[in-house]
C-alpha cells in the first residue's frame, strides 16, 4: 500500500517559502493541503468559525511545523471576516463552502445560493484589499461543469471548457452555487486587472482519509453510513467522478506553486457508482460488516429517496449514467498523470477512521424499511398484472 499521505512533489519542495491562506481550515480537504504546505516550509494562515475549538484543530495543531501555522477566526457571511487572515499573505487558497443537498423548498437561496456567492466575494474581498496577494486558488467542483453526465450527449467528454446547463436555483441549488460562485470569482479576477491570478480545482466526489476526526462531512458521513450499516441492504447506483482527497490536495498546492498554473483544472480518478462500488470493496475486507452492494431501481429513489435526503432530480439525472471526463491539462500544467486508486481510497479511508473509533457499531438500517416497501409494491404490481391477466383470458 502506498504512504497514507504522499510525499512531497520536486515542484513544492523547490517553490520559495510563502504566507498561504487557507479558508475553511478544519475541513477535510483543508486539513490534507495544510499538512502539505507545513511540510514544505511555507507559513499558514488558517480561518475557521471556532478555531478556539480543540476538538476542531488539535489535528493542526500536531502536524509537523505547526510552529508555523496561525489561525483566525472567520465566518463566510460575515463582511470583512478574512481582511485580517489575508492580510499580509502571498495566496489565498479558498477551501470553504457551504454544502447541502437536499434544501427545503423556498429556501435555495437563503440556504444555498447567497451563502456560497457572498462567501467568494467576502474572500475575494479580503484579496483585493491586501496587495501582497499574488495567486488565488479556489475550491469549485465537477458539478460546476455538469449536472447530468448527457447533458451534452451520451458520448460528450467533459473538459474545464464546459459550464454546467441544468442547475438552476430551484432543480439543482448546490450545483446551481457551486457554478455562479466559481464564474463570480472569475468576473471579480477580471475586474482586478491582473492585480491577483486565479486558478480552480475542480474535482468529483472526494474520498479518502480524514486528517482529523471530524464526522459532520459529507464523504465521511458517507463512510460511516457505509461501515455501520445504515445504507443496507442497497445504495444507489448514481454516476459520479471520483477523486482521492489527498490527490486533490496536492493539485491545490501545485496550482499555488508552479507559476505557469492558470484557469480550471478537472481532476477525476474515475467515474463510477461510487456507494456500490465503495460498498463491493468493503464487503471482502470487512465480509463481516452489514454493507449494502445491492442496486435499487429508479423508481425506488424517486419514491424514497427523499426519505434518505436524496433529491429525486439528482437521481434522476445521474441513475446508471457515467461522466466522461477529460484531465489532460492537470497532467500538462500541473504533472499530475496518476491518480490514487477509489480501491486504495476506500480501504485507506475505512482504516483510518475505524482506527480513530470514528464509526459506531451499528445504525438502524435507513434503507431497509424501503426495500420492504418495495417487495410489497412488487409483489401489489405483480399481482395486479397476473389478475389482468386472468380477466383478459376469461
Amino acid at each position: 500500500m502506498a504512504d497514507v499521505f504522499p510525499a512531497l512533489t520536486d515542484a513544492e519542495k523547490k517553490s520559495k517559502k510563502l504566507r498561504i491562506c487557507v479558508t475553511g481550515a478544519t475541513g477535510y480537504l483543508a486539513g490534507h493541503i495544510i499538512k502539505r504546505l507545513l511540510a514544505a516550509g511555507h507559513t499558514v494562515h488558517g480561518t475557521a468559525r471556532h478555531p478556539a475549538s480543540s476538538a476542531g484543530t488539535a489535528h493542526l495543531h500536531q502536524m509537523e511545523g505547526a510552529d508555523r501555522l496561525k489561525l483566525f477566526k472567520a465566518d463566510l457571511l460575515a463582511p470583512g471576516a478574512f481582511d485580517e487572515a489575508v492580510a499580509g499573505c502571498d495566496m489565498v487558497i479558498h477551501t470553504a463552502s457551504p454544502y447541502q443537498l437536499d434544501v427545503p423548498k423556498g429556501k435555495e437561496e437563503e440556504l444555498m445560493i447567497r451563502p456560497a456567492i457572498f462567501g467568494t466575494e467576502n474572500v475575494l474581498a479580503a484579496v483585493n484589499k491586501s496587495p501582497s496577494v499574488k495567486r488565488v486558488v479556489l475550491t469549485a467542483s465537477t458539478v460546476s461543469v455538469w449536472g447530468d453526465p448527457h447533458e451534452r450527449g451520451r458520448g460528450h467528454v467533459f473538459s474545464e471548457a464546459d459550464w454546467n446547463i441544468t442547475a438552476t436555483p430551484t432543480a439543482f441549488p448546490y450545483f446551481y452555487s457551486k457554478t455562479a460562485a466559481e464564474k463570480r470569482a472569475y468576473q471579480m479576477c477580471e475586474e482586478a486587472r491582473g492585480r491577483w491570478q486565479l486558478c480552480s480545482i475542480n474535482p468529483g466526489a472526494i474520498w479518502g482519509p480524514p486528517t482529523g476526526s471530524r464526522t459532520d462531512g459529507e464523504s465521511v458521513g458517507q463512510m460511516i453510513d457505509l461501515l455501520s450499516g445504515a445504507f443496507w441492504p442497497w445504495s444507489p447506483p448514481l454516476g459520479v467522478g471520483v477523486v482521492d482527497v489527498r490527490d486533490v490536495a496536492l493539485a491545490h498546492c501545485l496550482a499555488a506553486v508552479i507559476p505557469s498554473a492558470s484557469g480550471r483544472y478537472l481532476l477525476n480518478s474515475e467515474s463510477t457508482y461510487v456507494l456500490p462500488t465503495a460498498a463491493k470493496i468493503l464487503s471482502k475486507a470487512y465480509p463481516k460488516r452489514w454493507l449494502p452492494v445491492l442496486k435499487p431501481p429508479l423508481l425506488s429513489l424517486i419514491v424514497f429517496g427523499p426519505m434518505m435526503g436524496l433529491p429525486v432530480n439528482i437521481s434522476r439525472a445521474t441513475f446508471r449514467k457515467k461522466p466522461l471526463v477529460c484531465v489532460d491539462k492537470a497532467a500538462k500544467e500541473l504533472g499530475i498523470t496518476s491518480y490514487i486508486s477509489l480501491q486504495q481510497s476506500v480501504l485507506d479511508m475505512a482504516r483510518d477512521m475505524l482506527a480513530k473509533g470514528m464509526v459506531p457499531a451499528w445504525k438502524v438500517p435507513l434503507a431497509a424499511p424501503i426495500l420492504f416497501l418495495d417487495v410489497l409494491i412488487m409483489a401489489g404490481l405483480l399481482w395486479g398484472l397476473l389478475s389482468l391477466f386472468k380477466t383478459v383470458a376469461a
